[in-house]
């Protein structure tokens, strides 16, 4: 019998050639990878707009770290606001401390940690609230705290915001209140020593995070501009 002179795909098959293009389009490794992701978030911030059903996938679209992308998605909003109208959970606060552990100070565009930190000032105003979603480790609190700039005052936009979530998470411990548990303790304690050594001029961020996470990368060196085709007459 002869052999079938096509493959046979299933949907499945076809399914997965679609999300291995469009994951490999999103990671934004080249100029063409970071324009279709560009038209893809102008796509699904204006025709589908965000919402609890879809949330994740801008989540992915952040993680490119690409500039271009984070300006189509956030537009003339207030970036602290972006994720404004979904009611926060555990899977949005795992990947934001992802996201601050693996990305290095001065390495990703600050408009899109703006984003993650608006998020999180949310998550946190109530801190015994944001806590039982997400509970938190020292390690974290410095992970949040690194991208504070030193070079640049407290009313800098990604400093304020920064100083916010840490004021609200050492809000964890509260002087009317029973001390909670020791682990609980020492996130809070650590909070407000990290926003203590920024904002006293005398001391380094390095006397309360440790030198390692401090290490600096630069953002702008490392984007990959979107390669727009020209126009055909």
């Amino acid at each position: 019998m002869l052999a079938h002179p096509w493959p046979l795909w299933s949907e499945n098959e076809i399914d997965a050639l679609k999300l291995g293009y469009l994951n490999d389009v999103i990671d934004c490794k080249d100029g063409f990878g970071a324009f279709a992701a560009l038209a893809f978030a102008h796509y699904l911030i204006n025709k589908v707009g965000i919402n609890s059903d879809n949330y994740p996938i801008y989540f992915r679209l952040l993680e490119s770290k690409n500039r271009w992308v984070v300006d189509t998605l956030v537009g003339q909003k207030d970036p602290a606001k972006f994720f404004g109208s979904i009611q926060p959970n555990t899977f949005m606060l795992k990947e934001c401390f992802t996201m601050l552990t693996d990305w290095k100070p001065g390495e990703v565009y600050p408009k899109t940690l703006q984003v993650i930190y608006g998020l999180l000032t949310v998550c946190y105003e109530i801190p015994d609230e944001g806590y039982r979603l997400y509970p938190l480790t020292v390690n974290d609190v410095n992970n949040l705290g690194k991208h504070l700039d030193k070079t640049k005052d407290q009313m800098d936009q990604l400093n304020r915001i920064v100083l916010s979530v840490l004021d609200r998470v050492a809000g964890l411990i509260e002087p009317q209140k029973p001390l909670p548990s020791r682990e609980i303790q020492d996130v809070a304690l650590q909070a407000n020593n990290i926003r203590g050594k920024f904002l006293d001029m005398t001391k380094k961020l390095n006397e309360a995070i440790p030198d390692v996470l401090l290490e600096r990368g630069d953002f702008a060196a490392a984007e990959v501009k979107p390669d727009v085709p020209p126009i055909q007459a």
